[in-house]
């Protein structure tokens, strides 16, 4: 249950090795977590193409500096993820190579994961889903290093350890996920059945500098200058969460796991080791969307009524938007069409998953709250 926490001020690759250290030691060292011989899945968060300097993926100084560590201690390690969209060689390779990827392959001399292989499995603990789509790479991991980022997040409200594993499922698969859940509660509730399989084996979070407002790929840049570890994901999602100033009912992610007993209802009960990490309290802009999740806990049929009131609902920046149609190719819901060389959003048809806000490259999409709902936050 213990989380770890080390001083890192900046992305210099010897400053963040020497954090990764300083973090991991109360922990054990990252030898505690791995063999020699062992194969490694080295999970970032790689959400679309993002240079590291915009702060939307797991940095590659951090995921270097961890590769280099395995290596050094003799496991085979592979450094896989399946970003939003379609999962196939040349994707990756664009993206690996936009969010500095490639380079930390080069430096650390551990590979990058082009399997686009996936297995269905059965996963019978679960809550929410039974059955999974997994990436291969994940399967055949003996040890999986989920290298997650603090940051904000439209749908879930935040992006930590337990919401970085939905990058094992293959990114055409996502969509029908989204469209399966709508409800922001059983989405996150299928995330920590998703960890409940895959059982990572230790989550470090990059929180040298994260993403406020409209995250997962939309906000802004925070310095908070940490690096956070735990082999309890759920224990790490409690604190981070807190740290940034959220209450544990507005994560559902969070809340899904205290339910679940697999943390505790307060980070105020989870040991910290490490730094104090009262100096690095920051209150982070919250996104547009943040408010509604208290309509999950209504009775169904009052929540639907409730939610066409108050939820809100994305909208089209048509002088920022370059009519690529990127948000109509991924939207689960396909109610995005092209019109005019323009996105047109059927509204009756939007399951509010903020997907089209999350993968839209040239963030020409943002989040609309109706009166109703700002005057409700107001009260």
């Amino acid at each position: 249950m213990l989380v770890a926490a080390g001083s890192c001020p900046n992305y210099e690759i010897e400053t963040v090795r020497s954090a990764l250290q300083e973090t991991l030691r109360p922990l054990g060292g990252l030898e505690r977590f791995l063999r020699p011989g062992q194969r490694v899945l080295i999970k970032p968060n790689l959400v679309m193409g993002k240079r590291p300097e915009e702060c939307a993926t797991t940095h590659p100084a951090l995921v270097q500096a961890v590769a280099e560590q395995v290596r050094a201690l003799g496991a085979e390690a592979i450094i896989a993820e399946s970003p939003g969209g379609p999962y196939n060689r040349q994707i990756l390779s664009a993206i690996y190579g936009i969010c500095g990827m490639k380079t930390a392959s080069q430096n650390s001399g551990v590979p990058l994961n082009y399997d686009t292989a996936a297995q269905e499995v059965s996963h019978p603990a679960g809550r929410v889903v039974k059955r999974l789509t997994v990436i291969q790479s994940a399967l055949e991991a003996d040890v999986i290093l989920n290298l997650c980022k603090l940051k904000t997040h439209g749908m879930t409200m935040y992006t930590g350890a337990v919401k970085n594993l939905f990058g094992v499922i293959p990114g055409t698969h996502k969509a029908e996920y989204h469209f399966r859940m709508p409800d922001a509660a059983d989405f996150c509730g299928m995330l920590v059945d998703i960890c409940t399989f895959l059982r990572p084996t230790l989550s470090i979070m990059d929180a040298v500098v994260g993403m406020e407002g409209d995250g997962p790929s939309g906000g802004t840049p925070r310095e908070v200058g940490l690096l956070l570890a735990s082999a309890n994901p759920y224990a790490l999602d409690l604190v981070a969460s807190d740290l940034i100033g959220y209450a544990p009912g507005e994560v559902l992610t969070v809340q899904d796991a205290i339910a679940r007993g697999l943390c505790p209802a307060s980070a105020a009960e989870v040991p910290v080791a490490g730094v104090d990490l009262a100096p690095y309290r920051c209150d982070f802009v919250k996104p547009k969307s943040h408010g509604t999740d208290f309509l999950s806990r209504w009775p169904k049929w009052l929540s639907r009524i409730a939610k066409r009131a108050v939820r809100p609902h994305p909208v089209i920046r048509r002088e920022v938007c370059v009519g690529c149609g990127e948000c109509a190719r991924l939207c689960p819901a396909k109610t995005i069409h092209m019109k005019d060389g323009k996105p047109d959003i059927a509204l009756s048809g939007c399951i509010r998953c903020f997907c089209c806000q999350e993968l839209c490259p040239k963030k020409a999409v943002d989040i609309h709250r109706p009166w109703l709902m700002r005057l409700a936050n107001q009260l």
